[in-house]
């Protein structure tokens, strides 16, 4: 009998995810990478922008950047999110009529990893992740988004990894982080000293 050559076995990927880190407050870093790419275009490659989400105004974006300050934050920010897509349509061309043309087709598998700290070496890894097939032109990748904790003690980054239209994505991103956001606490003033001297004679009367 003749023998039918056997079909390859799926290459199987080993990716370790992390999905929820707390974070610092300090500088973080975004890499997002297609995975096997064929194309050296700058335009079909995963480009990083940044959203803001504040308590009490508009959300605030995209920003273009693999790098972010959460120090130099305003405090009414409460989240920031990380969104990646590609910069443009790929351009193919067709072998028999020699024209190029645009399509919408979807890449190779996509991962992102975000961490924080100025220098490699002192860098730690708050979020990790990976998609088996890398949105569409059309589309952008919620990776995920940091946290401002509502006592204003520290912030957290919590994964997404969500695909949603590009052209719908900024009516989107507050209904989808409502739910996250903790309300804002007020910070207690501190009682004017006459005012707290009149409060403890009046209680004094009182008693």
């Amino acid at each position: 009998f003749a023998e039918f050559p056997r079909e390859p076995e799926p290459k199987k990927i080993e990716f370790d995810p992390v999905l929820s880190s707390p974070c610092a407050g300090g500088r973080v870093l975004a890499v997002v990478t297609a995975e096997d790419s064929i194309s050296d275009d700058k335009a079909v490659k995963p480009r990083c922008s940044w959203w803001q989400l504040q308590y009490s105004g508009p959300l605030v974006g995209p920003v273009e950047s693999d790098s972010l300050d959460l120090s130099k934050l305003d405090e009414d920010v409460a989240l920031v999110a990380l969104v990646a897509k590609v910069a443009g349509k790929e351009t193919i061309n067709d072998a028999s009529s020699n024209t190029g043309h645009t399509t919408a087709k979807a890449g190779s598998a996509w991962s992102a990893r975000i961490g924080e700290g100025s220098k490699p070496s002192d860098r730690r890894e708050l979020l990790r992740l990976r998609r088996p097939e890398g949105p569409r032109s059309s589309g952008a990748w919620l990776v995920g988004g940091i946290i401002r904790e509502g006592d204003g003690s520290g912030w957290r980054a919590e994964a997404i990894d969500e695909v949603y239209p590009d052209n719908r994505l900024k009516f989107l991103l507050p209904m989808r982080f409502k739910e996250l956001v903790p309300e804002k606490q007020e910070k207690k003033q501190d009682e004017d000293p006459m005012a707290a001297t009149r409060r403890l004679l009046e209680e004094a009367m009182k008693s």
